[in-house]
């Protein structure tokens, strides 16, 4: 089985890409590899919001794993997956730092230059409008309703989970971009 870990929270909301997308996202995923296995991780107070995500997913395939694992479970489950994809958080930045496949939807709120995800096996994917970075700490704040990420697609993510999996699978390093008309896809290690 291809274990994927998704980690849909971070501390701020302004930086959550939108459960919905998330949810199409899985279906992707599993439609893309009979053998992928998803695994949505978050402390105990996101499970509830976990469940939007996995509800209409098979059990033995995708399972709500908030509040279930300690924290040095999380770190092995993240250690062993073929690919993990997150938010701008901590999750993100650990398992670029471990060397683990990684994708980072990352939002208009922050500075991407200056705050993804770093790794060899990092890929960005964002979509910069004419408001970011905002610095904005809550979406109640946001003018737009957080289109820097709203308008990024599940497939964009989806094809950039499969792209870094295949990379990493046949230990392939070039350099990797791929752009669609919502979002730009790079390696979050590679200047601009």
């Amino acid at each position: 089985m291809t274990d994927v870990v998704i980690s849909p929270f971070s501390n701020s909301d302004i930086r959550d890409w939108p459960l919905n997308h998330y949810a199409d996202l899985v279906g992707l995923l599993l439609a893309s590899d009979p053998e992928i296995r998803v695994s949505v991780i978050g402390t105990s107070t996101q499970k509830l919001r976990a469940h939007e995500i996995v509800r209409a997913h098979p059990a033995p395939r995708v399972a709500n794993d908030c509040g279930r694992l300690s924290w040095p479970e999380v770190v092995d489950l993240i250690k062993a997956s073929a690919c993990v994809i997150s938010n701008n958080s901590g999750v993100g930045h650990l398992s670029g730092h471990l060397g683990v496949p990684t994708v980072c939807v990352f939002g208009g709120s922050h500075q991407r230059h200056e705050w993804r995800p770093l790794g060899a096996s990092v890929m960005l994917v964002s979509r910069v409008i004419g408001c970011s970075p905002c610095q904005l700490d809550h979406v109640s704040g946001s003018p737009y309703g957080k289109a820097c990420l709203r308008e990024i697609a599940p497939e964009t993510v989806s094809d950039a989970a499969v792209r870094v999996m295949a990379r990493a699978a046949s230990k392939d390093e070039r350099n990797v971009w791929m752009e669609g008309d919502a979002a730009a896809v790079e390696r979050a290690d590679e200047p601009n």
